[in-house]
């Protein structure tokens, strides 16, 4: 199992596959660590389409608590 952060401004559900993984963040507004299956995995965020890219595959590997990989969304206009 692979540990990615989800990088986006605002809360969002995360998708991998059409599967969801939970929020990027917790209320507090601090990124959660999300374990995910190692492999090419392709995520995308729930809500608005207001980010880019619109999904992203992935090669996941085994990141770590302290280093995590970062999977990173940018707000579009």
């Amino acid at each position: 199992m692979g540990r990615v952060i989800v990088e986006f401004p605002e809360c969002r559900e995360v998708f991998v596959g059409d599967k969801g993984q939970g929020n990027n963040r917790n209320e507090q507004g601090e990124y959660l660590i999300l374990l995910i299956g190692d492999g090419l995995q392709t995520f995308r965020l729930g809500g608005e389409k207001n980010y880019t890219p619109l999904s992203q595959s992935v090669q996941v590997g085994s990141g770590s608590v302290i280093l995590p990989q970062r999977v990173v969304f940018h707000r579009s206009a």
